[in-house]
């Protein structure tokens, strides 16, 4: 890293980061992307064990939102496969049949008839929902006065739930929350071949193709502050190791916490703001890399009376060349505090549930007691949008899942990337600064 003036630093090198680092260099801008960790990716990273690619979690692209679309102006194509549509739902300790779409409940036995036909009313309103018919409030006030059956209600939770991987009702807007659930019934989700890490790496190439992105690895940003006087950049971004870049514009990809640790005067802005409005949504994981599935009719499996995923991931991505699983099962925190030994013993007892004898058919486990779906989302305690400018430093933009707007998850990274450039550009061309848009 020899260069000491940048147009654009960007911190932190996961999905969001790559993807503002590849806009701005498309956009002629001569970019530093700094990762502190020792390998870019962040949540995205994928992990290799008994030679499989096991996500951080249970990971799906969601075909029809905002991540595959900046991927793909970006002249990205995602490869992977459509799992088949169906599966299980878990009620009271039985399996019911879930065999083809959210439409194909009408079929289950969970379901009084009156109940069928509102949850078929309920879905294809959903699905033809326009951004502007979007309600207000949260999403418990919105099902508990439109949803009149109670199992209906469940299973509306249960498909928000699986489609958000948040697990509070009472405070998700609702929204944000069914814009997320119209995308899955439009169009569905993706497993990546290959795990979420081929995405930072078509990114890396993408940027390095540019000629204008420097990346780096093991880098520690302890400041950012504004440049001195005499200084021609707006920016000084000092390194733990005691070196320095100047940046006329810094994109912040990290969590609101640690943008607000690293921002000079972060206190007086709207960085602290957003750190404190947040709401962090957190699942303990558990990753298998498995031999069989002792039930192979079991593939995808939603609990409706206790939160959990499962789901066999290799039933639609290839994820190795050995013919091993990559198997996930994935129990969402919600209001409750993590409990780390409590939290796996209940997951384990899923997976006898639905696999009896898997330890049998193990061959690595991934257990993360403590995962960060996102870092905030939207819920009825914002007090305004997270960015993309931060209106009092001129110059400074965050990024990442929790700088969506109306987005979730990773769809929430690739939308608010974009925007920070676009911010970025529209204040060079305008020579002013983008005001945020209050909270809906």
């Amino acid at each position: 890293m020899n260069q000491s003036k940048w147009d654009v630093v960007v911190v932190g090198g996961g999905l969001a980061g790559w993807i503002a680092a590849v806009y701005a260099a498309k956009n002629g801008k001569r970019t530093l992307l700094v990762e502190k960790a020792a390998a870019f990716g962040g949540r995205a990273a994928t992990v290799i064990k008994e030679g499989t690619a096991l996500n951080l979690g249970a990971h799906a692209v969601y075909r029809d939102g905002e991540l595959p679309a900046v991927l793909k102006e970006l002249g990205i194509e995602l490869e992977g496969g459509v799992p088949e549509a169906g599966g299980h739902a878990s009620c009271n300790g039985k399996l019911y049949m879930l065999p083809g779409s959210p439409l194909s409940l009408l079929s289950s036995r969970l379901l009084s008839w009156p109940g069928k036909l509102e949850l078929a009313k309920l879905m294809m309103n959903v699905k033809s929902m326009n951004d502007s018919m979007l309600p207000a409030g949260s999403l418990a006030d919105w099902a508990e006065e439109s949803i009149r059956e109670p199992m209906v209600r469940h299973l509306f939770y249960t498909l928000c739930r699986t489609a958000t991987y948040a697990h509070r009702p009472d405070i998700q807007l609702a929204g944000p929350v069914l814009r997320q659930l119209r995308h899955v019934l439009q169009g569905g989700v993706l497993y990546l071949h290959g795990g979420w890490q081929t995405m930072i790496e078509r990114l890396h190439l993408t940027a390095k193709g540019t000629g204008l992105v420097t990346a780096v690895t093991g880098r520690t940003v302890r400041r950012v502050s504004p440049a001195a006087a005499a200084e021609t950049s707006r920016y000084s971004v000092s390194f733990a190791d005691g070196d320095a870049v100047q940046a006329e514009s810094v994109i912040l990809a990290i969590p609101p916490a640690e943008c607000c640790r690293i921002v000079e005067g972060a206190e007086r802005t709207s960085l602290d703001v957003w750190r404190r409005q947040a709401e962090p949504v957190t699942a303990a994981c558990l990753d298998l890399v498995m031999r069989r599935l002792t039930q192979p009719r079991v593939q995808f499996v939603m609990g409706v009376d206790s939160p959990f995923l499962f789901t066999n991931q290799s039933r639609a991505a290839t994820l190795n060349d050995n013919g091993l699983l990559a198997v996930s099962l994935l129990k969402y925190h919600g209001a409750d505090q993590p409990q780390t030994e409590q939290d796996k013993r209940h997951m384990e007892h899923i997976m006898e549930q639905l696999q009896p004898g898997w330890r049998e058919e193990t061959a690595a486990v991934q257990h993360l007691p403590h995962m960060t779906v996102v870092h905030d989302h939207p819920h009825i305690g914002r007090t305004e949008l997270p960015g993309p400018a931060v209106p009092e430093m001129p110059g400074l933009y965050v990024a990442g899942d929790w700088a969506g707007h109306r987005e979730l998850l990773a769809d929430a990274s690739a939308a608010s990337a974009k925007r920070a450039v676009g911010a970025l550009l529209g204040q060079e061309s305008k020579g002013g600064r983008n005001a945020n848009r209050s909270a809906v």
